[in-house]
């Protein structure tokens, strides 16, 4: 009995020391696909209404944006209207405003109403005619600030967290949250979120503010952008730097007017732009930052100096995340810009444009960016076409350097451009996160990270090693919530949730199944041999007068899982598989 106690004791002490040396908490990384559809008063459809004391409350935050058409407003449009936009487009568009506002009373606009009034006016659609570019500077200057009943606070954003109809989004932000707590040991850590993806930086700020704060962080904004980025790394005097906030936006991120919109926030960026220590101050004090969704490539100009350097804000935020000090996140654009740095000796890019079917038969391009809307204006080229698969070579932010980072992911048929993209790149892996979705990545600083997948969906991965002489194959594989994975000697294992089982029903599947990358198609057909005994299904993709064809495969070691989830009363279904070969034939 003596033996057994001291050995017990023994196994009790490597138990309690494996436990401490076990229990320091590293840093994450937190990517997310996009796709949160949360409660506020911007968005109340996506509100579950029904458990609100008062429903009404949400209308007294911001509802809308407002906009306004008269002669003063027109004189602002030809003042600021680019001279390198398309000259006959601009002469049109005064034409039009000026017909508007000689027809209609000089009064605010919600966006739908402003639609309404374009169609109404609109005879020659030179609205349709303009790139993204000339339509949302167009919206720039029309906007108007939105104040609250005393006339000169500007009227924020009311964010309701816990009544979102989304309870997986609510997950999403409480999950981030909950890292953070983690890594700090503070029940209210500190959280900045950057708002750099977007065009229109400042739009989205009151939200991730609310949305933070609600899910239980001390939230602030940075105000870190390319704009301020471009201006903290030029010399001379502050005072007369910052003066150029306005005109460098226009150059860097094609907004205009923010000033006039958003007052308090630009006046932040102001102080920002005279004391940039401050940014760095601030990245110091967090336990948490996230990115917002939008443009990757802004994100990057953000964090990325002119000559390609990381920028000083860049280097600490790596510092921290190497002291498993930092929880850093992303969502979309947030996300996708994680990508760069090197894995297995090759560069690590950045995916920056595309769809799966223009990807097929063009290839991926590289280190080149469409003009959004361009092919609506007919002035894209034939270089790059507005669907082209593109990707910066040299990366993003190279916080995620296993592999390319994709979102929007089933939603939007992307396996298709993310299977190219590894193809003409021969890059390992990529993964693509679905919305509402979470991949958490943890062992960051060691040789052996580890994947875990919360949320809604799944992530499709993506892996290069199947030696096609055509270089049409890959491997890919589609984890969902609860599931885990470990990259090791190159090679990842997979540990999917013990909740899942596999199904093997005797079904017959449709012979050929058209435009499998349109919307979740993929998905589903995929999920058609996760459920059943079959082991191939044919598909096609189709671009212009092209055809290829699309073959899904278990290979002969091959596993499928099928489990059932309840959560917050709603119930839900994932099929979770390893080992299906996907094969691109173009015709």
């Amino acid at each position: 009995m003596k033996r057994y106690a001291l050995i017990m004791l023994l196994l009790s002490v490597i138990s309690v020391a494996f436990s401490a040396n076990s229990s320091k908490v590293q840093s994450k990384l937190f990517l997310v696909g996009g796709g949160l559809e949360s409660c506020s008063s911007m968005s109340i459809k996506n509100c579950n209404t029904k458990g609100l004391d008062n429903p009404s409350s949400l209308q007294q935050g911001k509802t809308t944006s407002f906009y306004q058409i008269n002669s003063n407003i027109i004189t602002l449009v030809d003042t600021f209207w680019p001279k390198y936009f398309e000259r006959r487009n601009f002469v049109q568009i005064i034409r039009l405003l000026k017909k508007i506002s000689h027809g209609e009373k000089d009064e605010l606009l919600s966006k739908s109403q402003l639609r309404t009034v374009f169609k109404r006016y609109d005879t020659k659609r030179i609205i349709n005619k303009l790139n993204d570019a000339e339509y949302y500077l167009l919206l720039d200057l029309l906007e108007q600030p939105v104040l609250a009943e005393d006339g000169t606070t500007r009227l924020k954003e009311k964010v309701l967290l816990e009544h979102s109809k989304n309870v997986f989004s609510t997950e999403i932000y409480q999950e981030f949250i909950a890292l953070a707590q983690e890594i700090s040991q503070k029940k209210t850590p500190k959280i900045l979120v950057i708002t750099a993806s977007a065009r229109d930086p400042f739009e989205a700020v009151d939200f991730y503010q609310a949305a933070f704060t609600q899910a239980g962080g001390d939230t602030s904004w940075l105000p870190l952008d390319a704009t301020l980025n471009a201006l903290i790394q030029q010399p001379g005097e502050r005072q007369k730097i910052c003066q150029q906030l306005a005109a460098t936006r226009l150059i860097e991120q094609g907004s205009i007017n923010r000033e006039y919109v958003y007052p308090d926030l630009t006046e932040q960026q102001f102080q920002a732009c005279l004391a940039p220590k401050e940014i760095l101050e601030s990245i110091k004090q967090a336990d948490g930052i996230f990115i917002n969704g939008g443009d990757q490539s802004l994100t990057a100009k953000a964090f990325v100096n002119k000559n390609g350097s990381d920028s000083e804000a860049l280097k600490l935020i790596k510092n921290k995340l190497a002291s498993n000090s930092l929880i850093i996140g992303g969502t979309s654009a947030g996300t996708a810009v994680m990508s760069g740095g090197k894995y297995n000796q090759s560069p690590t890019p950045m995916i920056t444009n595309g769809q799966s079917n223009t990807a097929i038969f063009r290839g991926a391009k590289k280190n080149v960016l469409p003009q959004e809307g361009c092919q609506k204006s007919n002035s894209c080229g034939n270089a790059v076409l507005n669907d082209d698969l593109t990707y910066n070579a040299s990366g993003g932010l190279g916080l995620f350097h296993w592999g390319i980072m994709d979102t929007h992911f089933s939603e939007r048929g992307r396996q298709g451009r993310l299977a190219k993209l590894v193809l003409d790149t021969n890059t390992r892996f990529a993964f693509g996160v679905d919305e509402t979705t979470a991949l958490v990545v943890g062992n960051m600083n060691t040789t052996k990270p580890t994947f875990e997948v919360i949320g809604q969906s799944g992530v499709f991965v993506v892996e290069s090693s199947l030696g096609s002489k055509k270089g049409t194959k890959v491997l890919s594989h589609y984890l969902t919530r609860g599931d885990k994975a470990q990259l090791m000697d190159k090679a990842l294992t997979f540990n999917l949730a013990s909740w899942k089982k596999q199904l093997n029903e005797d079904t017959l599947l449709p012979m050929n199944i058209d435009e499998v990358f349109r919307g979740e198609k993929y998905k589903q057909t995929a999920k058609l041999l996760c459920l059943t005994n079959n082991t191939n299904v044919l598909a096609t993709s189709k671009w212009r007068k092209n055809i290829a064809t699309i073959k899904i495969k278990k290979l002969s070691d091959a596993v499928s899982r099928y489990g059932i989830i309840f959560s917050n009363s709603v119930e839900k279904g994932y099929c979770s598989y390893i080992g299906y070969q996907l094969e691109i034939q173009p015709h």
